[in-house]
């Protein structure tokens, strides 16, 4: 049995003995070096560009800007689908007459080295007439603003009303109002952001080396801007130093770059630095929400009225509003509430565009309900567990439709018992236990919770072809890819298990569209789900087409055959009639052992031990339930705050890999941390970044992180994919913020402020009075 061991990931020898290869350890003969000059200012308007000393500089060999583009080259599309028409907001690879935020390319600079590239850049001059920028989303949208875009500033605006609203903050027992606002931040993975491009003008054929989630989709995208056919671009994924969601963009660096190899026909390879990818990479979260939540007399939960403002930034990338969307659609929860409205906004201002970081749109939503149901148990006078738990979906309600759309997919909680996770985590962590409220030297003690369900395993396919040699090796070819994550471990163990061979026979590669036809990449927890799905029922076709070829060879009865370790057993016998890789011999095109030469004419040939599946995703996905709590102590003096002990509960259904899901849930509340105390992209007036290093920009280290304890039940499998697993990599940030916001009001005993985040000591402070509320 391999599925469910706790395997150690196969792939992280290699990355111990320092054998991984990034995008920055390829180079290829002739290869050039590009540099991106970004612009300076948050918003101007673009004058006159001269290249002329730059050009002449010894070691440049061309510079491009958007004069030098195709004429009539379209700009980047939204990969997801979005509410209303976001095409006056899309961003061209360079900017041409105007530039909407600081870091936005203007020019590319080819050079023999990025250090050549960076001084021309300095010789460039540019007339910019400088233009007011806007930074505040609500000042965005008020009459008179500046206009970012000719079709304003408003980019979107939707909503749901289901139920009666309106009925429920009438008839209200209680009623909690309040405004939460989550900072913009961004994903900071180890390595940034890299593309090697060359192109062969003699074939036609563009390899592209980078790093990107979504290869196929990209190199589709590439391919519509190039004029080429999808054949003629191979993109190949090599080993990644992190993403956590920012890397399944179609960038302007992913045209620029290919762009200039084909125009130079010389190979070209772009590696961002820090400072750039502060300023280029997408960031994220940057809403605000006010919530009204309302209950009646029995504590029961009877409405939500919501609205929420998403700052986009300069540009809808590619995808979409998909945040906002993601926010609005989930926003209700893991609660029986048929009462919900909500009015959502995408804004554009003058900053880095904004796309998705790890649990996008769910991180936010569950910060300001969670804060908001916290302030309505507080006003009732009970216990914020018991509120909750008095009003979670019951088991026999699901599925459960919540009626609202993300994307257009439909939010539907497939299964689940939400009510049994809940009681269990809440005995497990020790909520109902007494303790000491204040220590000896005065810091205050409290106890926070969260509630929520993360969507997983998003669709609309996946694809995965196995091929077995005659040495019965196997080969796993996917249509994912993979960041650090596991892929490589995991999907291995899905065909061990299936094919009953070893995992060290188990080879998987992924990330190159080179290698498969199809592939629908990697976002939204769905590996497991989508691409272990296929590896599962291509592995069962493995195992189907050798069972047949051995039985037709040997005239034994497929009854009467079973598989186990890598070979097929007529049941009673004691020694294998055939091997896996005997079989694939056999299969081999052209091989007599099976079909016999022609006579007269050409036969169709055995095609080999070979199967490729490609699973269409389900539209819902399948939904995580989980419990966040946390114990942290506050200095009332100070407002620090000391996080004692994390806990998380989750139901994933079936763990396919314990120690991977450990590690994805604790990797993954550690980013919280960050969110909730520490990071924040932060602007001034003038569109400039004031925290576009890692001496302003502030990141957990390992004495920022308290014991972290992960529970993990296997429940309800979920019913919509064959392994019934549920993905976790987005389950740990989720709750963050709001269970420790939630353990910080209870230490402080305070049911004002704790509103924004990061929670800064100010902020703590606010909450008691100390200089005003924030």
């Amino acid at each position: 049995m391999a599925i469910g061991k706790p395997v150690v990931r196969v792939e992280d020898e290699r990355f111990l003995r320092g054998e991984g290869r990034f995008t920055a350890d390829y180079t290829l003969p002739f290869q050039l070096e590009a540099h991106i000059l970004r612009s300076p200012y948050g918003h101007a308007r673009i004058g006159e560009i001269r290249l002329e000393d730059a050009l002449a500089l010894k070691g440049v060999h061309a510079i491009f800007t958007g004069a030098d583009l195709p004429d009539g080259l379209s700009p980047i599309q939204c990969r997801i689908p979005t509410h209303g028409d976001l095409s006056p907001y899309l961003q061209y690879p360079l900017a041409r007459d105007k530039v909407r935020y600081v870091g936005e390319p203007i020019a590319v600079i080819v050079a023999d080295s990025r250090a050549i590239a960076e001084d021309a850049a300095e010789l460039i001059e540019i007339d910019f007439d400088q233009l007011p920028a806007v930074t505040d989303p609500a000042q965005a949208i008020m009459p008179g603003a500046e206009q970012i875009h000719a079709k304003g500033n408003l980019a979107g605006r939707w909503s749901f009303d289901l139920g009666d609203v309106e009925g429920a903050l009438r008839d209200a027992a209680f009623t909690a109002t309040d405004s939460f606002s989550i900072q913009r931040h961004s994903a900071m993975p180890m390595e940034t952001r890299g593309l090697l491009a060359n192109y062969d003008a003699g074939r036609n054929l563009l390899d592209i080396y980078g790093p990107t989630k979504v290869v196929h989709t990209n190199r589709n995208m590439l391919a519509s801007m190039l004029g080429m056919g999808e054949a003629e671009i191979r993109m190949i994924e090599p080993d990644v130093g992190g993403s956590f969601g920012a890397r399944g963009e179609f960038y302007p660096e992913d045209y620029l770059i290919p762009f200039a190899s084909i125009r130079l026909k010389r190979p070209v390879r772009w590696i961002e630095d820090r400072v750039e990818h502060f300023a280029a990479i997408n960031h994220s979260r940057d809403c605000s929400f006010e919530v009204t939540v309302t209950a009646d007399k029995d504590g029961i939960l009877t409405a939500f009225d919501v609205k929420l403002v998403n700052d986009m930034g300069g540009y809808i990338r590619t995808h979409g509003d998909v945040v906002p969307s993601h926010a609005a659609a989930s926003f209700p929860g893991p609660y029986r509430i048929r009462n919900y409205r909500i009015d959502a906004m995408t804004v554009m201002t003058n900053k880095t565009p904004t796309g998705t970081y790890r649990a996008p749109g769910m991180f936010e939503a569950n910060f300001a309900r969670e804060r908001a149901i916290d302030r309505l148990a507080a006003q009732m006078g009970l216990d914020p567990a018991e509120l909750r738990r008095r009003n979670l979906i019951p088991a026999d309600q699901m599925p459960w439709h919540v009626g609202t759309e993300s994307v257009k997919r439909p939010t539907i909680f497939d299964s689940g018992n939400f009510p049994l996770i809940m009681d269990r985590a809440l005995e497990a962590f020790g909520w109902d236990a007494p303790y000491e409220r204040e220590t000896v030297d005065g810091w205050k003690r409290g106890r926070g919770i969260c509630a929520l369900v993360e969507p997983s395993g998003l669709g609309p396919f996946e694809g995965v072809r196995i091929e077995v040699d005659q040495h019965g090796r196997v080969t796993i070819f996917s249509g994912s890819s993979n960041q650090g994550q596991g892929h490589e471990t995991i999907l291995a163990q899905i065909a061990a298990e299936v094919l009953t061979v070893p995992m060290d026979k188990v080879r998987v590669r992924h990330g190159d569209t080179g290698i498969i036809t199809f592939g629908g990449g990697t976002y939204a927890s769905r590996t497991a789900i989508m691409g272990g799905s296929a590896v599962h029922s291509a592995s069962v076709g493995v195992r189907d087409k050798a069972l047949e070829a051995v039985a037709r060879k040997f005239g034994v009865a497929v009854e009467e055959l079973e598989l186990r370790e890598g070979a097929f057993w007529q049941r009673g016998a004691n020694q294998p009639v055939a091997t896996l890789g005997t079989i694939a011999r056999m299969m081999m095109p052209g091989n007599q052992e099976i079909l016999t030469s022609p006579s007269a004419g050409n036969i169709p040939d055995n095609d080999g031990l070979v199967v490729t599946s490609y699973v269409r995703g389900v539209v819902a996905g399948a939904a995580v339930f989980a419990v966040h709590m946390a114990d942290v102590l506050v200095d009332p003096e100070t407002g620090e705050t000391k996080v004692e002990r994390y806990f998380v509960a989750c139901d994933v259904g079936r763990q396919l890999n314990p120690l991977i899901v450990e590690g994805q849930i604790v990797g993954g509340v550690v980013q919280g941390l960050g969110g909730t105390f520490l990071e924040e992209l932060a602007y001034n007036e003038e569109g400039q970044l004031t925290t576009g290093t890692f001496a302003d920009y502030l990141m957990p280290n390992v004495f920022d992180v308290p014991p972290i304890t992960s529970i993990v039940y296997e429940e309800s499998p979920a019913l919509t994919n064959v392994l019934g697993v549920k993905g976790v990599g987005e389950v740990g940030p989720s709750g963050v913020g709001a269970a420790i916001g939630n353990a910080i009001a209870d230490a402080l005993g305070t049911t004002v402020g704790l509103n924004k985040l990061p929670l800064t000591p100010e902020r703590v402070l606010h909450s008691i009075g100390f200089g005003g509320q924030e």
